[in-house]
């Protein structure tokens, strides 16, 4: 039997090691596939990087140029490359003279200490010495404090000449806004002149289609005057009447004084003479009109900037797509998954209570069943479970025994167990709350599983066979087992013991 037990658990230890290098196989796995999926994201952050880090530097270096050629005349005043090299040199010569100070007077006070020593000791040659030194150091220090004041007023005169190219820089900034601004006025000017010309030109054509109008309604009279065989009065030399109309010219001289003063000058000319003289004003103020040369060059910058982020946004929205598609089929297959196992497990769990509820009494047993509170999106709300004990009405599972909660419990987890079968269960004390039926019921179902050739055979009844380690203290309950096993304290060892007790040799045939 020790061989036995050995056996079964190196068996047990065996699988548990498979199953954990095959899960540790899975999780290297997926840990593989991550980092494929992050490789070409991360690749892309560092395009982007390095793509902003020339941006930048090329703006760096754009400004290190404008700030040249403001600065150029004044780098040429006073015999430097650029400002920047002025501003180091500045720095250095500073840095310099304070490095000289501080040297000078740790030098003035050691000789002063020395001095102090030398007095002391009487030596009027020393003395001597160290006060010519000390004269010869503030001659020195006298001739640093000069170049120092007259660094100094170089600086300052620099810190002018700066400030006051920064006031030209200034300067010329609104002067250029001021000029933006009054281009941007000329511009609107010349869209209203514009405006007015197109306004005109519909008005000219308007009119030219009056007068073709007239022109066909003049042509029809005249072809009705010669039906009607009605002779008009044509002027023999159209050239006197200086007409630019084609074909013949009428002699309008007999015509009554009312009906010639209707052929005064027509308000078209007028018209034209009008729009004329506008569309010259306006021709020649946008001609005086300096337009911005660069507006092309900056219009095409724009469009490039424009298209670079519409292929930006075209590829985020695709990558975005993908990864909407990738969502919705994993919320799919999860919908799917979990429908599946809802399905297997809601035709069981009634069959597998019942068996644990029928009796000679009762040869149906109760009801069980499981209800989604949401259909169309399970995983928003629950799952309803409804467990109805022979000869009782329907209640909620708060308002049951401890017992049958206890077996409604059990038939839930038989039922899941008959969808993803398990090697085999531990079940720890599931009779406490149990009467002596209940026990008896619980036992002979567990037992029916445990039966032989059941753990490679789907039963008939739902479910599939599992073996069983139970924890009980009910005789009623390890009286139907196939064997037992004994735990104990040996006193003389200050240990457990254990022993093992086959049952199948008792078995009732």
């Amino acid at each position: 039997m020790l061989c036995c037990g050995l056996t079964n658990k190196t068996t047990f230890l065996q699988k548990s090691i498979k199953d954990k290098l095959a899960n540790l196989a899975r999780e290297k796995q997926n840990i593989k596939e991550e980092i494929d999926r992050s490789s070409p994201e991360l690749l892309k952050l560092k395009q982007a990087v390095d793509k902003r880090s020339k941006e930048i530097n090329k703006l760096e270096k754009r400004i290190n140029e404008i700030v040249d050629r403001i600065y150029k005349d004044f780098s040429k005043s006073v015999g430097v490359a650029n400002i920047r090299e002025y501003e180091e040199n500045q720095l250095k010569a500073s840095q310099y003279m304070a490095d000289e100070r501080l040297s000078l007077s740790s030098q003035l006070s050691k000789l002063k200490y020395q001095l102090e020593y030398e007095q002391n000791r009487d030596m009027e040659s020393r003395i001597k010495e160290l006060q010519h030194s000390i004269s010869n150091l503030q001659k020195d220090l006298e001739r640093v404090q000069k170049k120092e004041a007259e660094a100094k007023s170089a600086a300052e005169k620099a810190s002018g000449e700066i400030l006051r190219w920064k006031e030209e820089v200034q300067e010329w900034k609104s002067k250029s806004e001021g000029c933006e601004k009054e281009i941007q006025e000329w511009n609107k000017r010349g869209s209203t002149a514009t405006t007015s010309v197109s306004k005109l030109n519909r008005q000219i054509n308007s009119k030219e289609a009056q007068i073709e109008q007239l022109m066909s309604r003049k042509q029809e009279i005249v072809e009705k005057c010669e039906l009607e065989q009605i002779s008009l009065p044509i002027i023999s030399d159209p050239m006197e009447t200086e007409s630019s109309t084609m074909g013949p010219v009428f002699d309008f001289s007999q015509l009554n004084r009312s009906q010639l003063q209707d052929r005064r000058p027509s308000e078209r000319e007028k018209l034209e003479v009008e729009f004329k003289q506008k569309m010259d004003a306006l021709t020649s103020e946008i001609e005086r009109t300096a337009p911005n040369m660069k507006a092309l060059d900056q219009y095409e910058a724009l469009k490039e900037k424009e298209r670079g982020v519409t292929e930006e946004f075209e590829v985020a929205r695709k990558e975005e797509k993908e990864k909407a598609d990738l969502f919705n089929s994993v919320k799919q297959k999860r919908y799917e998954l979990f429908m599946d196992a809802f399905n297997h497990i809601s035709s069981n769990i009634d069959k597998i209570y019942k068996q644990l509820t029928k009796s000679n009494t009762h040869p149906l047993g109760g009801t069980a069943y499981l209800n989604l509170e949401n259909e169309d999106d399970p995983f928003l709300h629950g799952i309803k479970y409804t467990a109805m004990p022979p000869t009782k009405r329907f209640r909620d599972m708060e308002q049951l025994s401890g017992g049958e909660k206890t077996v409604a419990a059990l038939a839930l987890l038989f039922s899941i167990h008959s969808f993803r079968p398990s090697p085999f269960f531990i079940l720890d004390e599931v009779d406490a709350a149990l009467d002596n039926l209940n026990v008896a019921k619980v036992a002979g179902f567990i037992r029916s599983k445990s039966r032989e050739g059941a753990r490679e055979n789907q039963d008939d009844d739902g479910g599939s066979g599992f073996q069983s380690i139970v924890i009980s203290l009910k005789d009623s309950f390890y009286d139907k087992a196939d064997a037992l096993v004994g735990v104990y304290r040996d006193c003389e060892r200050s240990c457990s013991e254990t022993l093992t007790f086959d049952l199948t040799k008792y078995r009732e045939s």
